[in-house]
């Protein structure tokens, strides 16, 4: 029977978490991972069949951090917009994560199609402004991609921005949103 490995599971899906966040998706490698665990690649492959499978669960960790990131209240401000704000928060804070999430095929995932969080975001919209059904995923994809842009500027460093702004341009569209629905739903 052979030995027992000394690192576990949960200690290589830590390391490697933390080997992206430092360094990007480019960082994930068996020889980096190993050396980060004072270890041989061994353990590494005794857990995991192949890379592949371990960006799989680097992924999964990397949605868990940005799950618990969306859902973080901002005091003074609704719901919907703190939804936002963390996203974009998300991007400045964690942009090793964010590019992998949301600017890469590391997951190998259509992240709009997967509809990442819809649940809950679209949760949050019949919450906070009462819009529902087609109405309320016409809201979450039209902010969502308007958001994903900004985010997608401060992960990359292209483009910098103050809550303040944030909020601003945030609150603007999402107003814009909710009048054009308004009027389409007074139209019918």
């Amino acid at each position: 029977m052979p030995p027992k490995p000394k690192v576990t599971k949960e200690q290589i899906e830590s390391a490697a978490l933390e080997l992206v966040r430092a360094g990007g998706e480019a960082a994930l490698t068996a020889k980096a991972l190993a050396a980060r665990l004072g270890c041989s690649t061994q353990p590494v492959f005794w857990h995991f069949r192949t890379m592949e499978e371990l960006r799989g669960a680097v992924f999964g960790r990397s949605l868990a951090v940005f799950g618990g990131a969306l859902r973080r209240a901002v005091p003074g401000v609704s719901p919907y917009l703190a939804v936002g704000l963390n996203y974009i928060r998300f991007a400045a804070e964690e942009p090793a994560l964010f590019r992998l999430l949301f600017m890469s095929d590391f997951g190998k995932t259509d992240m709009v199609g997967a509809k990442v969080e819809m649940d809950y975001i679209l949760s949050v919209i019949e919450e906070s402004d009462r819009v529902t059904g087609a109405a309320a995923q016409a809201l979450y994809r039209e902010m969502w991609l308007f958001s994903h842009g900004i985010a997608a500027m401060v992960a990359t460093g292209t483009a910098s921005f103050s809550e303040s702004e944030v909020r601003r341009m945030l609150g603007d569209v999402h107003r814009a949103l909710i009048n054009e629905l308004e009027r389409n739903d007074s139209e019918k």
